[in-house]
C-alpha cells in the first residue's frame, strides 16, 4: 500500500509539473483576451454586431494591435522626438494631482528594476543573518551616516527584496563590514531573487557542484 501510495504522488508531481506550464500559459492567454483584447477590441470595432467566432478573432487582432503599439512607443522612444513627445507628456500628466504622484511612483519602481538598474543599486550583498547561518541577498543602495550609523563604524543601506516579487522588501541599516560583496551583475542577482533560486549563476552552480 506504502509503494502505491508513493508511486501515486510521484506521478501526481509529475503531472503537475508536466502541466503547469501549460496552464500559466493558458492563464496568461485568457487574461489577456479579458483585460486587453476585449477592452481593445470594443474601441476598435465599436459599433459592429459580432458573433462568438469574429469576436474571439477581433479579441486576437486587438492583442496584436497592442503588441505593435507598445513596441512602436518603446522604437519612438529611442529617438530624440519621441523622448520629448514622452517628455512633454509627463509633465502634464505631473500636474495633475493625485494622478502624478500614482505615475511618478509606478515609473520609479520600474526604472528601479528594470534590468537591474546600477544608477539605484552600486552592487549585490550577501547579508548573514545575525545568530544564524542563514544569508540573504540583498543590493547596496547608499553609504548613510550621521544619526543612522551606530557606534562610529561606517554605515550602509541594504535592500533586501522578496521573492518572487522583488518590488517589496527590507530596507536595512547594517555596518558596512557586515556585508559580503558578490560577483555576480545585479541583474543575475535579481533574476535569482525573482525565480526563487531557480536560476542560479552558472559560476554558483559550479561551484557548487564542486563542494559536493
Amino acid at each position: 500500500m506504502d509503494g502505491v501510495l508513493k508511486f501515486g504522488r510521484k506521478a501526481f508531481l509529475s503531472g503537475l509539473l508536466t502541466l503547469l506550464p501549460l496552464g500559466i500559459t493558458v492563464f496568461v492567454i485568457a487574461f489577456l483576451m479579458e483585460h486587453v483584447g476585449r477592452p481593445v477590441s470594443k474601441v476598435m470595432f465599436k459599433g459592429l454586431q459580432l458573433s462568438a467566432p469574429e469576436s474571439f478573432v477581433a479579441d486576437c487582432a486587438a492583442i496584436f494591435f497592442s503588441i505593435v503599439a507598445v513596441t512602436a512607443v518603446g522604437a519612438i522612444s529611442r529617438y530624440v522626438v519621441g523622448r520629448w513627445f514622452i517628455g512633454a507628456t509627463e509633465r502634464v500628466i505631473g500636474r495633475v494631482p493625485f494622478i502624478s504622484m500614482v505615475y511618478g511612483t509606478s515609473r520609479q519602481i520600474v526604472g528601479t528594476f528594470a534590468d537591474g538598474n546600477r544608477a539605484v543599486f552600486q552592487k549585490a550583498v550577501m547579508l548573514r543573518l545575525a545568530e544564524s547561518q542563514i544569508s540573504v541577498i540583498g543590493f547596496l543602495s547608499a553609504d548613510v551616516c550621521g544619526e543612522l550609523s551606530s557606534d562610529g563604524r561606517e554605515t550602509v543601506a541594504v535592500f533586501v527584496p522578496t521573492t518572487p516579487n522583488p518590488t517589496s522588501g527590507f530596507l536595512l541599516i547594517v555596518p558596512k563590514d557586515s556585508c559580503i560583496a558578490l560577483d555576480m551583475s545585479i541583474g543575475d542577482a535579481m533574476k535569482m531573487i525573482i525565480s526563487g533560486g531557480a536560476l542560479v549563476p552558472k559560476d554558483c552552480e559550479r561551484n557548487g557542484a564542486e563542494e559536493k
